[in-house]
């Protein structure tokens, strides 16, 4: 045991000194701190994204489905995080609330929400990459309702059962940690290798392959795109954009991420003698548009990786000694996303200002906010 009692009669039975933790009082009381501001922030932020979206019909598109559980991801690992505070400020050797079922069920739940990210990050990367270098009819045809209600079922199923089942087979534990004074899985259970290492190959490769080739292929195809365009300039002068291209531009499917039906209308042959001035302009502002919520996302999935980063190297090299530090690095992405997008995004950050200084107007049926 990594706790030993102070024998001095006048200090209360209740109290314990940390000698062989880790970590000292202070850095867990400033740890703990340090997540209940998190939390504070996740909560509030991930729920203002959802009501920003839940309120405005706009914004309710196939895209969005991955950000409203990205949110909720997001929300349900500040709970879990919540549960885990008090261990850091107890000074007794075990988990202060007994039963310690609020610990087993905020690690189970912490890592389910955590994988469940990724996947749902892996999940919006495809869907960009889909949109914006496939043409309009196989995006229409891969992501239905009910193949986009799959995929988020999918990012919550394999979560569950590699974290929960294994557990209940022997392999592997979770409960509250005495050294990092964190719940997580049991770094003593015997079989806590297989466990890991079954997590690592569920939860990583996949997602991060899915994640860099969808981006990779996205920023080859805008490249091509955009140096054709300059080459197109160069020879014949600026010319109205060609909606008859079998492999439109960033987002020359029109709004399919806020108007599907709008989208479809923009890419489908028409005569050329109809395209004006201002459908010109309006398919690149689309295009715009469409880019720049493409580069949010994107830069959602690049905070991601750079606040996992740090924990995954002090979980592989099994160092105890800063891994709560890691983790309090990893939670940082779920309270940074919703202030990401309030300023990224050209959609839902609107909304999302409008929120917060209270001057958002109600549509006729008071359900909904119009996207500026």
């Amino acid at each position: 045991m990594a706790f030993s009692t102070n024998s001095t009669p006048q200090l209360n039975s209740t109290f314990v000194l940390l000698v062989e933790a880790p970590y000292t009082y202070p850095e867990l009381v400033l740890c703990a701190v340090g997540f209940s501001i998190l939390i504070v922030l996740a909560i509030s932020g991930n729920s203002l994204v959802l009501v920003a979206l839940a309120r405005t019909k706009k914004l309710q598109n196939v895209t969005n489905v991955f950000v409203v559980n990205l949110s909720v991801t997001d929300f349900l690992t500040s709970l879990a995080i919540m549960w885990m505070v008090p261990g850091m400020l107890s000074k007794t050797p075990g988990y202060p609330l007994q039963p310690d079922i609020p610990c087993v069920v905020s690690a189970a739940l912490a890592q389910i929400t955590l994988s469940s990210s990724l996947f749902t990050l892996a999940n919006i990367a495809l869907n960009r990459c889909i949109l914006i270098t496939r043409r309009i009819e196989t995006y229409q045809w891969l992501y239905t309702p009910r193949k986009t209600a799959l995929m988020v079922f999918g990012s919550w199923l394999i979560p569950v059962c590699t974290t929960i089942i294994p557990p209940l087979s022997g392999i592997g534990g979770l409960g509250f940690d005495p050294k990092t004074r964190f719940c997580k899985d049991i770094e003593t259970h015997p079989r806590v290798d297989e466990y890991d290492g079954l997590q690592f190959v569920v939860f990583f490769p996949l997602p991060f392959l899915v994640i860099a080739t969808s981006y990779l292929l996205i920023w080859r195809h805008v490249r091509r795109h955009f140096k054709k365009r300059q080459q197109d300039v160069g020879l014949h002068g600026l010319q109205v954009p060609n909606v008859n291209a079998s492999r439109p531009g960033p987002s020359s499917s029109s709004q399919q991420e806020s108007d599907v039906d709008d989208a479809h209308t923009s890419s489908s042959p028409q005569p050329a003698r109809i395209i004006d001035t201002q459908s010109a302009s309006q398919l690149s502002r689309i295009r715009s548009e469409q880019l720049a919520i493409t580069k949010n996302l994107c830069l959602i999935v690049l905070a991601f990786i750079v606040c996992v980063i740090p924990y995954a190297i002090i979980d592989i090299t099994g160092n105890n000694r800063f891994e709560l530090y890691g983790a309090l690095i990893l939670f940082v992405s779920s309270s940074i996303n919703p202030l990401i997008y309030s300023v990224k995004h050209p959609h839902l950050g609107p909304v999302m200002r409008s929120l917060v200084s209270s001057r958002c107007t109600s549509g006729s049926s008071g359900s909904s906010i119009e996207v500026p």
